[in-house]
């Protein structure tokens, strides 16, 4: 392998918002917080131990503009630029890749779960040069060694380039990696002190994953699609260590699509973050059936201050539908017993599902209600490519709408699978879901109570005024206004 030492890479984060045919509603998505680029974090650590040398420029973060990050661009003086790409964002991402390249003639190379669908029809885009197609572990530091050396591109598992005639070439994917040989997140550097979340409490903040994959079939949710591979405790609590002693880290949010899967793996993580006396606060995503008594007691014990729950409906068909193992019933237990150990609870809900209809998202709602949970977030459903959700939608109209939205840039609303609702329905409920949920006077009491600082009162009472005033919909629509009963 070629040495890399002293090249140079810089990784770009280009700032994006509100978009057709994404989950959330506007205010929600601009009011969300701010969290640094997980997946280009693992890049930058990646390229810097195989001996390059990274910047990495967050314009979202830091509200950048296009001239004052291609004056960043010019003074680093990069030989390669990096850049990840999502499926929902990727003309958001294209606009800002478009205009560097006019500016500066380097190559380009992409990365994410988007060039893993979507190769040729990416890399169809004379300003994108390469792509990983994979997980970057192994893939980037042999491409960079190729580039670097002249080698044979060829030979490189889990990459994507263009031969001399623009013809695309995709290689075989590369191995599986074993997760705890993965380099951490290159968080120095980035300012850690800006990113926040909604409900956040702390500076600073990050987020933070211990696994890879699902073993669980959502058919909304692509992770089900990859092998499941966990960290050991040992591996995971090294990187929380690095986080609170070298980055001021104090706290944080687990992006594991459901952490307590192993539960003898959470409990001894727990215990090793008692164990070095790491003082974090911190919150976790995970499904009702991956919980017991042992396991919140834990993770209460270790600064889990809130989980976040996968709750998706409040019809017992549609959670069928979606293949959620779960029950109402279930749902009612263990958000009660997370909450009587001290956690608070936020669930996750879905408008739009298969078999949608007025009544079964008032079902929804209700549940959210009766609950009591201390956050809801109502998504919009969205058929993300990858998915056994849009197979669904593939079936059904025999379009393959992302892949035509790559491909002739056509911004044009996707359909939902066995939902006969519109969008504009299903923008009205969601937003009523909201209105619902968060401004009754029981709730806002309780909210107000739990603030912690000016900034966080601040955040809560613009988002507040934005959901009432500016959202699209009237603020005097009665629809589903029992459910407040």
């Amino acid at each position: 392998m070629a040495p890399l030492s002293g090249v140079k890479v810089a990784l770009v984060y280009p700032p994006y918002g509100p978009v057709r045919n994404e989950p959330g509603i506007k205010t929600v998505k601009e009011n969300y917080g701010i969290f640094p680029s997980l997946s280009l974090l693992y890049v930058a650590g990646i390229l810097e131990s195989a001996g390059c040398q990274v910047v990495f420029i967050d314009a979202h973060a830091q509200g950048l503009s296009l001239e004052q990050t291609v004056a960043r661009l010019r003074a680093f003086g990069p030989s390669f630029i990096g850049y990840t790409l999502t499926t929902y964002l990727f003309f958001q991402s294209m606009a800002w890749i478009k205009a560097i390249k006019e500016e500066l003639d380097i190559p380009v190379i992409v990365g994410g779960v988007h060039l893993s669908i979507y190769p040729r029809e990416t890399l169809a885009y004379p300003q994108i040069d390469l792509a990983v197609t994979g997980e970057a572990e192994r893939s980037l530091p042999e491409l960079m060694a190729a580039l670097v050396g002249g080698g044979d591109l060829s030979a490189v598992r889990g990459i994507a380039y263009k031969q001399a005639d623009d013809t695309v070439v995709v290689t075989p994917a590369a191995m599986d990696l074993d997760v705890d040989k993965a380099p951490f997140p290159a968080r120095h550097l980035i300012d850690n002190s800006i990113y926040y979340s909604f409900i956040s409490q702390y500076r600073n903040f990050t987020c933070f994953i211990t696994s890879r994959g699902c073993p669980y079939k959502c058919i909304f949710c692509e992770q089900g699609s990859k092998p499941f591979r966990a960290r050991s405790p040992g591996n995971v609590v090294d990187e929380l260590e690095l986080c609170v002693k070298e980055h001021g880290i104090r706290e944080l949010d687990f992006f594991d699509s459901s952490f307590t899967i192993r539960k003898q793996r959470v409990i001894e993580i727990c215990a090793e973050i008692n164990r070095r006396k790491l003082d974090i606060v911190w919150a976790a995503r995970t499904r009702v059936d991956c919980i017991t008594d042992e396991v919140l007691k834990a993770m209460r014990a270790a600064g889990c201050n809130r989980i976040y729950y996968g709750i998706e409906s409040g019809n017992r068909e549609i959670l069928q539908t979606l293949k959620k193992s779960t029950s109402l019933e279930m749902y009612r237990d263990v958000v009660s017993r997370t909450k009587k150990n001290g956690i608070n609870t936020f669930g996750y809900f879905m408008v739009g599902n298969p078999y949608e209809t007025e009544a079964t998202i008032r079902q929804t709602i209700r549940l959210a209600l009766e609950l009591d949970l201390d956050y809801a977030q109502f998504s919009k459903v969205t058929a993300m490519p990858a998915t056994e959700m849009y197979t669904l939608l593939l079936k059904e109209t025999g379009r393959d709408y992302w892949r035509e939205h790559i491909e002739t840039g056509k911004d044009e609303e996707i359909p939902r699978p066995l939902c006969d609702m519109s969008d504009a329905e299903i923008q009205r409920w969601t937003r009523l879901a909201y209105l619902r949920f968060y401004y009754r006077p029981k709730y806002i009491a309780r909210a107000l109570s739990r603030l912690k600082s000016r900034e966080e009162l601040i955040r809560s009472l613009h988002t507040a005024w934005q959901m009432l005033v500016t959202d699209p919909g009237s603020q005097h629509d009665d629809a589903g206004m029992e459910v407040l009963a």
